[in-house]
């Protein structure tokens, strides 16, 4: 497919609820506890908004390896404000992690520092207090370092995007049959088909094929089987079976539900999701994942070290008392790390910006 010059990505309140919604399904599984695991639902749906907007972003700007023109300086400003919109957030969030004190943090300080997290998590076989969730800031980060790489193989060609969505499904089903079917999701290259699918709804945005397939009812369709495989398969025998059948089907319906807010703006009117509070929620996001689990064990600790009964602290652990009393805790701790500190850094990474690549200079 020839190179073609892309406008800037404009800012989208659909894909920003989205980001809601994904938060608030984190923060339902880590709270409420419900009885129907919802799992890797809100991250896989963050993982295809990054495959998305990323794929945008180096491909309006000529950001990966070998492109026309000194790439190696767009790389590297690419490099640099994808560390300036993670890394101060997380690196602040990680020293309250330490303070707590939270075990895992204190004991592989490097690990998280780097950030490895999801290589550790899977190394230990365990979550550790209060840190699981870091997994995917680790992985995130993964991407942003590999995609210019990467996205220099594929280009911008479907088939190849596509090809390599498929060694996400192909990756599982080999590491749980020759390694461990456990927490194979942890791995990067089980994510490469999220990202993947992104950068094709980036790719073929506004083609016939992409509008015809990301309508309401498919949306709808996929959902519904995803649930029905995550009924049926999480007590099947065989980890390859729930690795690669659930996994498919979640991807998939992550990408049309993407790409259906894409195509059909007026949807996000529809389900509420540009409402303002929903937008507040949005933004503020990244910290509101963040500060969610540590602020749980913060406050399980409390109701332990306070609260002698047993009856008691097990209501007081329940899923109201807990939304009731960490809802707006976690609200002044997010507005005040997008006051504080996301939004001034989002200004100031504004000062390195792309070179002229040569993408910019051909006509729209």
């Amino acid at each position: 497919m020839p190179a073609q010059p892309y406008p800037v990505l404009a800012y989208r309140p659909e894909l920003n609820g989205l980001r809601a919604v994904a938060v608030v399904i984190v923060l339902v599984q880590h709270w409420v506890r419900p009885s129907f695991p919802l799992g890797e639902l809100g991250p896989s749906l963050f993982f295809v908004l990054s495959g998305y907007l990323v794929a945008g972003i180096i491909w309006r700007y000529d950001a990966y390896v070998g492109a026309p023109g000194p790439w190696w300086r767009r790389v590297g400003v690419f490099y640099l404000r994808r560390a300036f919109r993670i890394l101060p957030l997380y690196y602040l969030a990680l020293v309250g992690s330490a303070l707590l004190p939270l075990a895992m943090v204190r004991e592989y300080p490097m690990w998280f520092v780097l950030p490895g997290a999801n290589l550790l998590i899977y190394r230990l076989g365990g979550w550790g207090d209060g840190v699981g969730h870091y997994w995917t800031i680790a992985v995130e980060a993964q991407f942003y370092f590999l995609w210019p790489f990467v996205l220099a193989v594929v280009g911008r060609r479907l088939k190849s995007l596509l090809a390599l969505a498929a060694t996400a499904w192909v990756f599982r089903v080999l590491w749980s049959t020759w390694v461990s079917p456990g927490m194979v999701h942890l791995l990067l290259p089980a994510s490469f088909d999220l990202f993947a699918l992104g950068a094709v709804l980036r790719l073929a945005q506004g083609q016939q094929w992409l509008t015809r397939i990301t309508v309401w009812w498919h949306v709808l369709l996929a959902w519904g089987i995803w649930v029905g495989l995550r009924l049926l398969l999480s007590h099947n025998p065989e980890p390859q079976a729930w690795a690669v059948g659930q996994s498919i089907v979640l991807a998939l319906a992550d990408f049309l539900t993407v790409g259906w807010l894409l195509n059909a703006p007026q949807a996000g009117r529809y389900l509420g999701i540009n409402q303002s509070v929903v937008q507040w929620i949005g933004r503020r996001s990244y910290g509101i994942y963040l500060f969610h689990l540590p602020l749980l064990v913060c406050w399980q600790r409390l109701v332990y070290h306070f609260v002698p009964d047993t009856a008691d602290r097990a209501h007081l652990m329940g899923p109201l008392p807990v939304l009731l009393v960490l809802t707006p805790v976690l609200a002044v701790l997010s507005a005040a790390a997008w006051h504080l500190v996301e939004a001034p850094i989002d200004r100031f990474k504004n000062r390195f910006p792309y070179a002229t690549s040569p993408s910019e200079l051909k006509p729209a």
